[in-house]
């Protein structure tokens, strides 16, 4: 079944023409793009220099032929999109990964979590475990001072004595958290005392068991349930 055109994130688009036609078939562009919104490219041949989002796409395409911008680009692409929302997080993201030479600023993600830190920290405990198991010894395993407790509310607290990264999926999209050593579990910049606490953040409106719901990686490499750190 094919998608309704409302339903995709971009509606029509064009690429790499030439700045001419703003001036030589000013008509045809305004029956485009005037008071549509959207996110442009600018390039220089075939190198893009600069990524721009507005709600004024014609207007600010021309502002560029006379500012800080005029003879460093000559050719541009549009790309019309459904709703305002989603112009913002999709420049930062275009600016992020490509970091075109005319922008200054780098785009931000916020909201988004940065996973490097966590990375770095699986792969020095990885390679603490591969350094036990040549010398000879059992792999390392994560010291767990206490059980946790039944009870909601800052059940966690004092079971561990270091980050973890929590992972769940619910409707195919897979959601991150971090449970901290003080029992609290950050998910999306706010602090929750108990995983039910946080699930229910993703599963609005429906019962959900947050303990069950929320994995930890266990020594093994395996993402198990949260609750199996109260056995």
């Amino acid at each position: 079944m094919m998608k309704k055109k409302a339903d995709n994130l971009v509606t029509e688009f064009f690429e790499k023409i030439s700045w001419k036609i703003l001036e030589e078939y000013p008509q045809i562009i305004n029956e485009m793009i005037k008071g549509k919104a959207g996110l442009y490219a600018l390039y220089h041949g075939d190198k893009l220099y600069y990524v721009g989002l507005t709600m004024n796409l014609k207007g600010r395409l021309k502002t560029h032929l006379k500012d800080r911008h005029t003879g460093l680009w000559d050719r541009f692409s549009v790309y019309l999109v459904t709703e305002d929302h989603h112009i913002k997080p999709l420049e930062s993201l275009v600016l992020r990964i490509v970091n075109p030479k005319g922008n200054h600023v780098k785009g931000h993600l916020p909201g988004a979590s940065n996973l490097g830190r966590a990375i770095s920290k699986h792969m020095s405990e990885t390679d603490a475990n591969n350094r036990a198991k040549l010398l000879g010894g059992s792999a390392v395993t994560r010291r767990i001072k206490a059980k946790a407790t039944s009870k909601g509310t800052l059940g966690l607290k004092g079971v561990v004595e270091h980050r973890y990264i929590l992972r769940a999926t619910y409707k195919d999209k897979q959601y991150r958290a971090t449970l901290r050593k003080d029992g609290l579990i950050c998910f999306n910049t706010k602090q929750y005392e108990s995983p039910t606490a946080a699930a229910k953040m993703i599963i609005k409106g429906r019962a959900v068991n947050g303990w069950v719901f929320w994995k930890y990686q266990n020594d093994a490499g395996e993402w198990v349930p949260l609750s199996r750190l109260r056995k």
